[in-house]
């Protein structure tokens, strides 16, 4: 039995759970930095940190991010991809989803795509725009934190021939360019160095070469691409001098800096407790150990792809490391629970801990995210390491995971409207903090449409058939994808 609110449904259990009394959720006052800004020039989509329970834009400590910009695009790219007529606009779903609304939903990727871009320029790259004199003008500078996100960009682009139907592959093909160009240039000229990654004010710790390696991931997927069989079809059509230049650095240096981080992680290797000791003790927020897995496929892709058969041996060994990192995490029923996973976890010599009190739910879909978005783990093609082969259990438990995070959705993470709740308790799931977050449903949107049939509890329309189960769980994840995508939407109008 299901109760049914404006575009989503949920189970009867947790409706209960949000009116009834069991679950006490209570609206959270914004705290003291956030506050609402006067409309400033410059910006035309200025992107906030969160909105009030009275629909007010709610900036954090006074500045635009270019992070919240990123959030928001990459959502419009993934549910935008998942329009098409073999997905949620199939016939046996919302098929008006595949003409006019996809179509709109490429526009408003451009349009922010367009306001990520003024993020760089040829002096510097900002992470925040501040306002000053009635405009807005460069904040803080970007960190590698800010360039990984926005280094996903490159799923759409690579996307672009789902739009041409709409008139708008060139501009999502071409549009981008400079812009993930600038991305990988900012990276080496302003973030490596001996072996390894390190912010502008000289840290160097694990999230930076985390963040770092998450960053190098766009780059290893334009040079794979450009070099796989039927590459002569999109990237292939560039000559190797004109990828050099695009991105600021030539294929051997990518393949001697690879080679060089690749020894920096391996001297950090604890085989004991199956992670990397970065200085850290084992202990990683969840969004720099996903950063960290993402970037093991950038260097053991270009390392199998482009190396020596030593490069190669060594990208297998990065492989089977970052397959025994996931499945530790996966293994652990402390951090990984039926309404969602630990912000922060440790791995020790008795498996991984939850290191947190909360499920941070922005944290959570970009984890989920690494895995199954753009060319994550999950994704192999012809010419590329195919190392899944020799690890299925791999690619079971990552399907898993994604069912039993998606189903934490349903069950537990998202409002009586349909949008996803910022923050839960990893005791038992009660929602802590319900303020709707910019960041958390966007990568909400973002995760669930990039990863919702890497198990087995989802799928789309055309593969139901006669299971009424998973069309009911399917057609619900679909309304939740669209409620949330909705309230993107309107940020934008």
């Amino acid at each position: 039995m299901t109760v049914t609110f404006p575009f989503v449904r949920f189970p009867l259990r947790r409706a209960i759970a949000f009116g009834m009394g069991s679950l006490a959720v209570t609206s959270l006052p914004a705290l003291a930095n956030y506050d609402t800004l006067p409309k400033a020039a410059g910006v035309e989509l200025a992107i906030p940190a969160q909105m009030s329970a009275k629909n007010e834009a709610l900036f954090y400590k006074d500045a635009l991010y270019h992070r919240d910009i990123s959030a928001v695009q990459h959502a419009m790219a993934s549910v935008g991809r998942i329009m098409r007529n073999s997905e949620m606009g199939h016939e046996g779903y919302q098929p008006a989803l595949a003409d006019d609304a996809m179509r709109a939903q490429g526009q408003a990727w451009i349009d922010l795509q367009n306001q990520a871009s003024l993020f760089f320029t040829d002096e510097e790259a900002v992470g925040t725009m501040v306002q000053e004199d009635g405009e807005w003008v460069p904040g803080r500078e970007m960190n590698l934190a800010d360039l990984a996100l926005a280094s996903f960009s490159y799923h759409m682009h690579h996307s672009a021939s789902r739009w041409s139907d709409h008139g708008l592959e060139n501009a999502i093909t071409y549009g981008p360019a400079t812009y993930l160009g600038a991305i990988t240039q900012r990276l080496y000229q302003t973030h490596y160095s001996q072996s390894g990654f390190q912010n502008t004010d000289s840290e160097r710790d694990a999230a930076s070469m985390a963040h770092g390696l998450d960053a190098l991931h766009s780059l290893a997927y334009s040079w794979v691409r450009w070099h796989k069989p039927g590459g002569a079809d999109d990237m292939g059509q560039l000559s190797e001098e004109r990828m050099e230049n695009a991105h600021g650095i030539s294929l051997e240096r990518l393949v001697t800096i690879s080679r060089n981080l690749a020894g920096t992680l391996d001297a950090a290797w604890d085989e004991e407790r199956k992670v990397y000791d970065l200085n850290n003790d084992g202990a990683y927020h969840l969004d720099t150990l996903g950063s960290l897995i993402r970037g093991h496929k950038a260097l053991y892709e270009i390392l199998h792809v482009f190396g020596s058969d030593e490069d190669q041996a060594l990208a297998e060994t990065l492989f089977e490391r970052k397959a025994d990192m996931t499945l530790a995490l996966l293994d652990s029923e402390e951090a990984v629970r039926d309404w969602g996973m630990a912000e922060r976890v440790v791995f020790t010599v008795d498996g991984v801990r939850a290191d947190s009190e909360r499920i941070d739910t922005e944290t959570q879909w970009r984890f989920l995210n690494h895995f199954a978005g753009g060319f994550g783990t999950l994704r192999e093609r012809e010419g590329t390491s195919d190392f899944l082969a020799t690890r299925p259990e791999l690619v079971e438990g990552i399907g898993a995971l994604s069912d039993r995070l998606l189903m934490a959705a349903l069950d537990y993470q998202l409002d009586e409207g349909g949008l996803m709740q910022r923050r839960l308790a990893v005791e038992n799931g009660d929602v802590i903090d319900d303020r709707p977050q910019v960041a958390a449903i966007a990568w909400f949107a973002t995760a669930a449409g990039n990863a919702y049939r890497s198990g087995d509890a989802f799928d789309r329309p055309g593969d139901w058939g006669d299971d009424a189960e998973q069309e009911e769980r399917s057609r619900a994840l679909y309304d939740a994808i669209l409620a949330n995508n909705e309230w993107l939407l309107a940020l934008l109008d």
